[in-house]
C-alpha cells in the first residue's frame, strides 16, 4: 500500500491532468498540493522510479497504467465519502472534502463499496438547499447555458451511485455546456461532457459560485 502522501501526489495529477489526458508540470503539482517545487520533485521521481509515473519532456509527468489506476481508486473513494458527508450527513462541502482526504487513505475499497450501496437506499438529511440566481432550490434543469454552478445536493439517493461516478456529487464545481430540445443538459465536469436526462438534472439542486 503507497503512503497516503503518494496517493495524494497521483490523486492530484489526475485531476490536473483531467482525468490523464495531458501530462502535469512540476509547478501545477506542486500548487495544487501546497508545496515546495524541490519536494514535488523527490516525490515524483520516486513515483517514476516505482512505475507510477512517467517523464514525458522537461519536467512534465503522466500517469501510468499503474499510476492511474491507483489514482482512480483514490479519487472515488474521496467523492463517495465526501457524498456520503454531505448528502447523509448534512456536512458543509468544503468541509466533507477535507474530511474526505483525510479518511480516504484507510479505508477499503469493500467499505467505499458497502457506503456506496448504502447511499442508493437511505434517505438524505433534511434542510438543505441551494441557491442559483436568488432563488432557492434551483436545479441542473433551471440553469443557463454557460453558467458555472457548485453542486449542493441530491434528490433521491438512488442516483447518488451514477452521478458520483460520473463525477457529480456535492461540492463539485460544474458548467452548463448546452440544453437540448429534450431538456436534458449537457454539463462540464472533471474535464468530461456528460449528459443528463431531465428528470436526473431535475433532482440535482446547485447554488451560484463566489
Amino acid at each position: 500500500m503507497l503512503p497516503s502522501a503518494f496517493e495524494d501526489y497521483l490523486e492530484a495529477i489526475l485531476m490536473i491532468t483531467e482525468d490523464g489526458r495531458r501530462p502535469a508540470t512540476l509547478a501545477e503539482i506542486a500548487a495544487a498540493l501546497g508545496t515546495g517545487a524541490e519536494v514535488a520533485r523527490t516525490t515524483i521521481a520516486a513515483l517514476a522510479e516505482e512505475g507510477y509515473l512517467e517523464h514525458v519532456s522537461g519536467d512534465a509527468v503522466r500517469l501510468t497504467t499503474k499510476g492511474s489506476a491507483v489514482a482512480s481508486r483514490v479519487a472515488r473513494k474521496h467523492r463517495v465519502l465526501q457524498c456520503f458527508l454531505t448528502e447523509m450527513l448534512g456536512v458543509d462541502a468544503d468541509a466533507a472534502s477535507k474530511e474526505a482526504c483525510t479518511l480516504e487513505h484507510g479505508i477499503s475499497d469493500e467499505t467505499i463499496d458497502r457506503l456506496s450501496s448504502y447511499m442508493d437506499g437511505a434517505e438524505p438529511a433534511r434542510g438543505r438547499m441551494g441557491r442559483c440566481c436568488g432563488r432557492n432550490a434551483c436545479t441542473l434543469l433551471d440553469c443557463k447555458e454557460g453558467d458555472t454552478v457548485r453542486v449542493a445536493m441530491i434528490r433521491g439517493p438512488r442516483r447518488n451511485r451514477r452521478l458520483v461516478d460520473l463525477g457529480i456529487f456535492p461540492g463539485e464545481v460544474v458548467q452548463i455546456r448546452r440544453k437540448l430540445p429534450n431538456k436534458s443538459v449537457v454539463v462540464r465536469a472533471k474535464g468530461c461532457d456528460i449528459g443528463i436526462s431531465p428528470e436526473i438534472a431535475a433532482s440535482i439542486v446547485v447554488e451560484s459560485c463566489p
